[in-house]
């Protein structure tokens, strides 16, 4: 028992590396859009320096338009350079830094509370966090910047005692201002946060080199703003939709007042509309049903029948809050850093985000070791023969629900969700690539979205279309790639495409219906590629020249 005492913390690391290396190739079961970007660019820029549209070193990646942050990418660098262009070398920066992650929030607890064993709970309830998992296990900017984050919070109360390590926060907060969209919103708020709850302590002095550097950073990250870059930031930027006509329409009937009269205005103007969004968006990251129950509306990240925490952390929870508030010290920056987390998330398009609330997962997971914590020491204080009882009690419900958890993760997910994680591009474009030749002419259908992406990164010549397609845009959301060589990205349409002799389609099912080629001898259907719950999702179809 002392030997495990002693290794916990080296246990407990090793349990993270367990939960996010296993299968990490193959599960999540297929790549996202983003991910093969990343791969795509970070493979080109290790064999040439550019990226996949030719420029050479940039600080943001131009990918669908959106403009990435280009951090992440020269992370992935390193590794697609050694392991090959593939789902293990993209998705192994955010399983490492994940790991890294259970190993600082146990460091920055025990800066923070002065407490080594509530370090240690808060490393484990990480380590297995459903929320923190399904996020460090897929190439996702957004886990990156987190572990960035607490590692600047972290030198920066390391730094309170030396001026050196402020310099280093500075500079970590730095690289995640362009790591991910999120934390140009979130670092700034959360570097004042610190200050403002560190103010007692802080030597006002030695700030001021780590000021410099935070600053050149934001000056930087201004002229990334202002340079076009943005577009993305304006799309998905919650004030740039308004409410429908017909909406205003309809409330100015049943009020019997006009639309452009000040009355309307004070009583049902676009101040309460953004008002009551923002509100209600805003209280979604800290609801019960949301936390424990539900989870999120996006199928791709929702776990079965289970929320982003566990059962029984609706219980440790609240546990915490009251233990900590009772204790009172590191309350301010904890609960102001779970108060300014969702706001990314919360200014943006979508109803609710878990990405874009990542930030939370932290404070979050101290508020339920501390809750845990606080109810060892509950159970410590009973007596000798109640005690083991409620040990027991305590680790059938957290393994319970634990192995539910893992059941759900690494069995029905995949299965249930196979779709909103594209399964099945790499299937199809593996056997394109094996086929190609055959062909004078392809079609791909882009009904499922960047289907050229996908060809690239499973295309072993990729690096002879580099700097060789086109993006088209239109506006501001993502624009797409419409040819790459003889192979065009488009819908396809049965009854004039099926007259393109020579050409091989690779399409939805509704886009080649069965009842449409069958009978026919001119076509020869190649290929179904089905997702994981059995539905077909590409079909390859080829036409000779009869």
């Amino acid at each position: 028992m002392e030997l495990v005492k002693k290794y916990s913390l080296v246990l407990i690391i090793l349990l993270s590396v367990v939960l996010r290396f296993w299968q990490l190739n193959s599960n999540p079961p297929g790549l996202t859009w983003d991910e093969a970007s990343i791969g795509v660019n970070a493979y080109d820029i290790s064999q040439t320096g550019r990226d996949e549209y030719g420029n050479f070193l940039p600080d943001n990646l131009k990918s669908f338009g959106d403009w990435k942050p280009a951090a992440y990418i020269y992370l992935t660098v390193p590794f697609v350079a050694l392991f090959g262009l593939n789902e293990w070398a993209v998705r192994l920066p955010s399983a490492i830094l994940g790991v890294a992650l259970v190993w600082l929030i146990f460091s920055l607890v025990k800066e923070l509370l002065q407490n080594k064993t509530l370090g240690l709970l808060a490393s484990f309830t990480l380590a297995i966090s459903p929320w923190h998992l399904q996020f460090s296990r897929a190439a996702f900017e957004a886990n990156a910047a987190l572990t960035m984050n607490v590692l600047g919070a972290y030198l920066f109360l390391k730094g309170l005692k030396s001026r050196k390590l402020l310099i280093f926060s500075a500079l970590i907060f730095g690289l995640s201002l362009f790591t991910y969209q999120a934390s140009r919103l979130f670092v700034p708020l959360f570097i004042l946060l610190l200050v403002i709850t560190s103010y007692r302590q802080i030597r006002w002095r030695s700030l001021m080199p780590a000021a410099v550097v935070i600053t050149v950073f934001l000056l930087l990250l201004m002229v990334t703003l202002f340079s076009g870059q943005a577009t993305r930031l304006k799309t998905f930027n919650f004030f740039a939709y308004q409410r429908s006509q017909n909406e205003i329409q309809k409330l100015s009937l049943e009020s019997k007042l006009p639309a452009n009269s000040a009355q309307f205005q004070i009583l049902y103007g676009e101040w309460w509309s953004y008002a009551r969004g923002l509100v209600e968006r805003y209280s979604i990251y800290f609801s019960p049903s949301t936390l424990f129950v539900k989870g999120t509306l996006e199928e791709r990240h929702r776990i079965p029948d289970l929320g982003f925490f566990y059962y029984y952390s609706a219980l440790l929870i609240p546990l915490g809050i009251f233990h900590l508030l009772k204790n009172q010290k590191g309350v301010g920056l904890i609960f102001g850093w779970l108060l300014i987390a969702p706001l990314p998330a919360v200014l943006s398009r979508d109803l609710i985000s878990i990405l874009r609330a990542l930030n939370m997962v932290v404070p979050y997971v101290i508020l339920e070791a501390a809750g845990l914590y606080y109810l060892l020491t509950l159970i410590n204080r009973l007596r000798v023969s109640w005690r083991s009882l409620v040990y027991g009690v305590v680790i059938v419900v957290m393994l319970s629900n634990f192995i539910i958890y893992l059941d759900r993760y690494f069995v029905h997910a995949p299965v249930e969700y196979s779709n909103y994680w594209l399964y099945g591009y790499k299937q199809t474009f593996e056997q394109v690539y094996k086929i190609q030749n055959n062909y004078p002419k392809i079609i791909v259908t882009d009904v499922y979205g960047q289907p050229y992406i996908y060809y690239l990164f499973y295309n072993p010549d990729r690096l002879n279309f580099q700097g060789q397609y086109n993006l088209d845009q239109f506006g501001s959301d993502v624009g797409t790639v419409k040819k790459i060589g003889k192979i065009e990205f488009r819908h396809l349409y049965w009854p004039a495409d099926r007259n393109l002799k020579n050409t091989l389609f690779v399409g939805s099912p509704d886009e080649l219906p069965d009842k449409d080629i069958v009978p026919f001898k001119e076509f020869n259907i190649l290929n179904r590629v089905k997702f994981l719950n059995g539905e077909e999702v590409f079909k390859l179809v080829e036409r000779g020249d009869g």
